[in-house]
């Protein structure tokens, strides 16, 4: 298995949303086929992104913003670099789900706390990629 941290298509202009949150976009998956987006968060500038599961048969090719950006709008990511978004990501939605359906308020405020801190280590994580 192959991970990508990658943006939205634009599907008006064909181009990758790394600068905006177009209404009509798609993710890229005529471009790499069996593309299985796992997480889906906000860049430092609350652009949209998504970190994906690719079969390793699929060829990626790293993207660009531009020729002369250094903003990757495609990035090929390490197992190591995908989990340390994954882990505390997924950790945060089995909290959030265990807070909603706890009755002791207290244990309910604190699993939704614990959920919020694991929420902001996965953006963290996934801005220093």
């Amino acid at each position: 298995m192959q991970y990508i941290k990658h943006y939205w298509i634009n599907t008006n202009t064909g181009n990758y949303s790394s600068d905006s949150n177009p209404v009509e976009r798609r993710h890229p998956e005529k471009e790499f086929p069996g593309l299985g987006v796992k997480i889906w968060l906000q860049d430092v500038a609350g652009i949209d992104v998504c970190l994906s599961e690719v079969p390793d048969t699929t060829v990626i090719a790293e993207a660009y913003e531009s020729s002369t950006s250094t903003k990757k709008c495609v990035q090929i990511l390490t197992e190591e670099q995908y989990n340390s978004v994954a882990t505390p990501y997924f950790e945060s939605q089995q909290l959030s789900g265990e807070a909603r359906t706890d009755e002791d308020e207290t244990l309910k405020a604190q699993k939704e706390a614990e959920a919020s801190a694991k929420y902001q280590e996965a953006l963290t994580a996934l801005h220093a990629l």
